[in-house]
């Protein structure tokens, strides 16, 4: 086949731009509108998750690409380029070998450089999913929650919090003082609770060790997961940073018995210059494909 240069003939290319569609981060309004939008879209998967699919692992897989999604949608303030500036550098690891039977534990490990110091920190939180019940009569079980599991998980794992999936929106207070009705004159008045509803709401282990009815515990402490990732773990306020990230992991592998557990790895730049990474130096670790962002 021939190949023609049309070039000579005074053809001009036109360069075709590429919209950037993510928005610019802003430190104060932004946070409340990612946890928003974390919420929502995982409640979506949830909620709309056939009953043959409703498996930990596969739920646990689809929230945590939900979350590189919607992380993926911001950029830093005054970037024009749309490859560069990422807010969030988001990348998931998994133990390579055999697949064990389920993962629906998580460990998110976030990084960050703040701007008074040379050297970013990193620091480390975790998640133990539990779906309930996809039958209608089940649905505020919990068949996978064991409380001798979550002894031994809480005894070796810091920074650790239950996620619960739930099939159907359930109520949860967020009220800044736990179990107090949300707008308790219409409470008395009708006789019913004003909460919010959620599909993934989270409860702290520990609470949950001294408590053990995990419905309870939902509706009087239970935190939504979109408030709880960003405001807790992703901004860095409550991770554990008592030793060095590799070692942190390491002692948790050992606890995460007959699952595949997920290791989340989010890096959080204040500045386009910022090219930094969390290096995990662990054997047996490979790195999880996710479609391109937008396909």
């Amino acid at each position: 086949m021939t190949k023609f240069d049309y070039a000579k003939f005074g053809f001009e290319r036109e360069e075709c731009e590429v919209p950037d569609f993510r928005k610019k981060f802003d430190p104060i309004q932004t946070p409340s509108e990612l946890s928003s939008n974390i919420q929502k879209v995982v409640d979506q998967i949830l909620s709309q998750c056939p009953d043959c699919d409703w498996q930990e692992d596969l739920l646990t897989f689809k929230v945590i690409e939900a979350l590189r999604n919607v992380l993926a949608e911001y950029k830093l303030p005054n970037v024009e380029s749309p490859f560069d500036g990422a807010k969030f550098d988001f990348e998931a690891y998994k133990l390579t070998g055999k697949a064990e039977q389920t993962h629906g534990d998580i460990a998110v490990i976030i990084t960050r450089l703040f701007p008074d110091k040379v050297k970013p920190v990193s620091g480390v939180a975790f998640y133990e999913a539990k779906a309930s019940g996809s039958d209608h009569y089940e649905r505020w079980s919990f068949p996978a929650f064991c409380v001798q599991q979550l002894r031994r998980l809480v005894s070796n794992t810091p920074k650790l919090t239950y996620l619960f999936y739930n099939k159907q929106s359930r109520q949860y207070n967020s009220t800044r003082w736990p179990g107090a009705p949300e707008d308790r004159e219409r409470t008395e008045t009708w006789g019913i609770y004003t909460g919010p509803e959620a599909n993934a709401i989270t409860v702290d282990a520990n609470f949950l060790k001294q408590y053990r009815d995990v419905n309870s515990a939902l509706s009087n402490v239970g935190e939504c997961f979109g408030s709880h990732f960003v405001e807790r773990i992703l901004s860095g306020r409550d991770l554990d940073y008592s030793r060095n990230v590799d070692e942190t992991i390491r002692r948790w592998l050992k606890v995460t018995r007959r699952a595949s557990p997920l290791i989340i790895s989010v890096s959080v730049y204040e500045d386009i210059a910022q090219t930094f990474s969390t290096q995990l130096e662990l054997p047996g670790l490979e790195k999880v494909s996710f479609p391109e962002i937008g396909s």
